[in-house]
């Protein structure tokens, strides 16, 4: 076998050096003119570069061939230097094209992300959930929106606080939220009201406990002989200025209703708890809940903040969600008279 002589191997390498350093220089000078690529001009040099030639190229993206030569022709021109060496048979790349191509073959990669990413987002598969809520609607309205959504099959990332109302809307005014839902008498400026309405209270009866045969409404003055486990604020002052229940002195009160529910299941007593909370219980527990007919509504609110541009996702969230909300008012009606 032949050997290369050190000489002309150096010569070699001093070679490349210089095709290399030819390659930069075009490319900074590319740059330095921000040369633009259209999408066509990019897409016509992949396809001759993968199929070798001209025709070919033509064939897969249904152009003449002039057109590919024109628009190869335009590439050139605006690349600086030539890209394919023209044969009789085909075209053989330049190494300014193999350079080139690595750099077509890695943006090509990216915008095809990008294309699928947009469309995901245009079919609501990807994208960003931000929601906080108090516990009532942690149980089974926003659980079941979310699956309503298919959260879990689709790209979808999701952010659920379950805070108090007063936090809820603290959150909400900061603007890192997109959905909100509270207990609110008043909702306070700079949020944007979706859905609002009011529910009653409800009391939590044992299946064999004395007022637990029916599910007409009830009234306080039913309530006084047990101990009663109410809420803290409106529900708590009405028993208290009404002398509800056997433990006034010592009154047992809850924050949330799922608190009271758990209380009583601890230490006995009938607990107040607003109705979303009651129909979660119903589902999974025997007894009765029947509405307390003289306590204050349980006012609540779907919201966002002024401000906020929600996306697709989130309308379709907050349409579900508040479709969960009217689906456990319906049931509520069948309690009253």
């Amino acid at each position: 076998m032949a050997s290369i002589s050190p000489a002309l191997d150096s010569q070699k390498k001093r070679s490349d050096v210089i095709a290399f350093r030819k390659i930069l220089l075009i490319t900074s000078d590319i740059c330095k003119t921000n040369t633009m690529f259209t999408q066509k001009q990019l897409a016509v040099f992949r396809a001759v570069m993968q199929t070798g030639s001209v025709s070919a190229a033509g064939r897969r993206m249904n152009l003449s061939q002039p057109s590919v030569s024109r628009i190869l022709g335009d590439l050139e021109r605006q690349f600086g230097v030539p890209l394919f060496q023209r044969k009789s048979k085909g075209v053989s790349p330049t190494p300014e094209a193999e350079a080139f191509l690595e750099e077509v073959e890695r943006n090509y990669l990216v915008l095809t992300n990008l294309e699928e990413a947009a469309a995901q987002i245009a079919r609501k598969e990807r994208g960003t959930l931000s929601i906080a809520t108090i516990t009532a609607a942690s149980l089974e309205i926003v659980p079941s929106a979310l699956a309503r959504l298919q959260v879990a099959e689709k790209n979808i990332k999701v952010v659920w606080q379950v805070k108090s109302s007063k936090w809820v809307l603290d959150f909400a005014r900061s603007g890192t939220l997109r959905t909100g839902f509270a207990n609110v008498l008043h909702m306070p400026s700079g949020m944007r009201v979706l859905h609002e309405g009011t529910i009653p209270h409800m009391c939590l009866v044992p299946a064999d406990h004395p007022l637990g045969s029916q599910r007409t409404p009830l009234l306080l003055r039913d309530l006084r002989p047990y101990p009663i486990i109410g809420l803290l604020g409106q529900v708590a002052d009405e028993l208290a200025v009404r002398n509800v229940g056997a433990n006034i002195h010592s009154p047992l009160t809850a924050e949330t209703s799922l608190a009271a529910i758990t209380l009583s299941q601890h230490c006995g007593g009938l607990p107040i708890v607003d109705a979303f909370t009651a129909h979660y219980w119903h589902q999974n527990h025997d007894g009765q809940p029947r509405i307390v007919e003289d306590l204050p509504d349980y006012r609540f609110a779907v919201f966002e903040p002024l401000g906020t541009s929600a996306s697709l996702i989130d309308r379709e969230f907050q349409t579900y969600l508040i479709e969960e909300v009217e689906k456990i008012r319906a049931w509520i009606s069948g309690f009253i008279c």
